[in-house]
């Protein structure tokens, strides 16, 4: 990758902190900007300039969407500035086009950048053969996520270009924003001032895609989803999905080793000072002050939850036993004593539909939905879209 290719990867880090990434498609907290979808407004197609992905604010679901038969038409014909090349040859990167949609270009570093998470992810044990086979793998599906963003962030701008373009203003001064920050934190990491120069034009654009068609998307695929999940719906899931909410037989629970010491020389000198101290121990905020006395470091943490997983395992019996709140009986090891405090226990059984469980399940249906509204939409603008993937040569 080259020099430039670098400092674009390494703003990934850097790009709006404060935003949540949605690595799968879900509704992400309404941005600045007023809906993008106006009632009465005609929700046309768009062909304005793209601004690129920002990989810390709301990316696309990976689809993996099949190119509709007929439309992978040639896009107008490229300026001749923009060079193309293979992925074979990485040594000297200028500007290269990977794909073009509706007459506008996806960079090549606009890929890399996107892949580059997955790309870093490789296992190392993997053969030649197959590591290219999984790179052309990321990389083609990195190309179609970008595809699918920039279809949507054209159609959102021609969208409020002509019905509200005081929410696209306010969308890119929000930008303004969030990029000015990214841009502060990126000195405060003491990149300089030449490589900022070099890689902001990129992330901006990167970043205002991004921010645009996530967007876009929340605004077509919400209202959606609002009208399809009540309470009728989630109660029918639960009813035909019980074995996914049955609770597990586990604990949860504090454990203090004291271990043998000049002041307690033997097993039961510590286990009389041990045995005092449970004594006085009413509450859980009293077991906390023993925390203190632990000679592992491990702030009082019990180890293990379920039969099988409690260590030291001579606890696991004793444990499962006990009432939630209370301290338990002094446990002698050779090199020291535990006091152990059981805070919480879950028996095996069905767990009932309380506010807990519904909102799990609400969460499950809503994504269900918008995935689905969003494979909906990319086939739509897909359809209607004139859009080219360049080949290598």
């Amino acid at each position: 990758m080259s020099r430039y290719g670098h400092w674009l990867s390494l703003s990934v880090a850097f790009l709006v902190g404060g935003c949540a990434q949605l690595p799968e498609f879900a509704l992400p907290t309404r941005s600045p900007a007023l809906d993008i979808s106006q009632p009465g407004t005609a929700q046309s197609r768009a062909q304005m300039p793209d601004v690129s992905k920002k990989p810390q604010i709301a990316a696309p679901l990976p689809l993996d969407v099949p190119r509709p038969q007929g439309f992978d038409q040639p896009a107008p014909t490229p300026k001749p500035a923009i060079e193309q090349v293979s992925f074979a040859n990485r040594g000297t990167v200028r500007v290269r086009v990977r794909a073009w949609v509706n007459g506008r270009p996806i960079f090549d570093n606009e890929v890399m950048q996107m892949a580059g998470p997955d790309l870093n992810r490789l296992s190392p044990g993997l053969s030649s053969a197959e590591r290219s086979q999984r790179m052309a793998d990321i990389i083609n599906a990195s190309i179609e996520q970008l595809i699918d963003q920039e279809l949507m962030y054209q159609d959102a701008v021609k969208k409020l270009e002509k019905g509200n373009p005081t929410a696209l203003d306010k969308l890119r001064e929000y930008v303004d924003m969030e990029f000015d920050k990214t841009l502060e934190r990126m000195r405060k990491a003491k990149v300089t001032e030449s490589e900022i120069r070099e890689i902001e034009p990129a992330a901006r654009r990167m970043m205002e895609r991004n921010l645009i068609s996530s967007e876009y998307a929340r605004s077509r695929i919400k209202p959606i989803v609002d009208t399809r999940i009540g309470l009728m719906e989630v109660r029918e899931y639960y009813e035909t999905h019980l074995n996914e909410f049955q609770s597990e037989d586990k604990v949860v629970w504090k454990d203090v080793f004291i271990p043998l010491s000049p002041n307690h020389p033997t097993i039961d000198v510590l286990k009389r000072f041990a045995e005092d101290l449970a004594n006085r121990c009413r509450n859980e905020a009293d077991f906390n002050k023993l925390i203190a006395f632990d000679g592992l470091g491990k702030n009082g943490e019990g180890l293990g939850q379920r039969r099988g997983e409690i260590r030291p395992s001579e606890l696991e019996k004793i444990l499962f036993e006990m009432r939630p709140g209370t301290i338990g009986p002094v446990v002698a090891f050779p090199t020291g004593v535990h006091l152990i405090w059981l805070t919480n226990r879950e028996h095996k059984g069905q767990l009932p539909l309380n506010d807990e469980v519904a909102k799990i399940i609400r969460k499950k249906l809503e994504k269900e939905v918008a995935d689905r509204e969003y494979r909906r939409l990319v086939r739509e603008l897909r359809v209607r879209a004139v859009w080219r993937v360049e080949k290598d040569s």
